[in-house]
């Protein structure tokens, strides 16, 4: 499917307008797109003009405060098949098959030994002294691994995702937003709150300080 997505868009240019909306939430207009990715306003046109007519962006006009209303672009859920993970195709059989040799637990004690096993690993990649600065570590770490993460401080501080590369094992063992949960809680040092929503294919989480 993603082979087939990338040869339909065939443009790295385009891969990067749909990576910078996927991270959008309430999707952005030519101007800043061309603004983000220092094209001209023309060649990013083109590019939403045809994504449009491909079916994998949608548009709609904004009123501006002065000249013509502002074209805004934002994802499909077509779109949201290019950031699909050909690998969990393995991990979900290894579960199941675990489930038929080992009993209905098995597949639930490996997903939470692989969390452990992880929250090990990914305290010996990320620094800092602070949770505020492990955070920060942390999702720079976790955009790298695909989940589309920016880390976003004022007085406090957030970690906003807009992708779950685990989306198809979390849809059928729930109990993968829990260990992914305490694992953070662990990697970070603190308690914390996590909020995930998805609507429309649209997949967001954000995770701050427990209150």
């Amino acid at each position: 499917m993603k082979r087939r997505i990338l040869r339909e868009l065939g443009r790295s240019q385009r891969l990067a307008i749909l990576e910078i909306l996927k991270c959008s939430q309430a999707g952005l207009s030519v101007r800043e797109l061309a603004t983000r990715l220092s094209m001209s306003y023309m060649g990013v046109k083109a590019h939403c003009l045809s994504m449009h007519r491909q079916g994998y962006l949608e548009t709609w006009r904004q009123p501006s405060h002065r000249g013509r209303p502002l074209m805004y672009y934002r994802l499909t859920e077509k779109a949201y098949e290019l950031f699909s993970e050909e690998n969990n195709a393995l991990a979900l059989s290894l579960l199941q098959g675990a489930q038929q040799l080992f009993g209905s637990t098995a597949a639930e004690k490996l997903l939470m030994l692989h969390f452990r096993h992880m929250a090990v690993a990914i305290k010996k990649k990320i620094s800092g002294d602070t949770p505020r600065e492990r955070a920060r570590s942390f999702a720079k770490l976790r955009h790298e691994e695909g989940h589309f993460a920016c880390f976003q401080e004022d007085s406090s501080w957030s970690i906003l995702e807009s992708h779950n590369p685990l989306e198809p094992i979390a849809r059928l063992y729930p109990q993968v937003e829990n260990f992914e949960k305490t694992m953070i809680s662990d990697v970070l040092g603190i308690p914390i709150h996590r909020e995930v929503s998805q609507v429309a294919g649209i997949y967001r989480s954000v995770i701050s300080p427990a209150a």
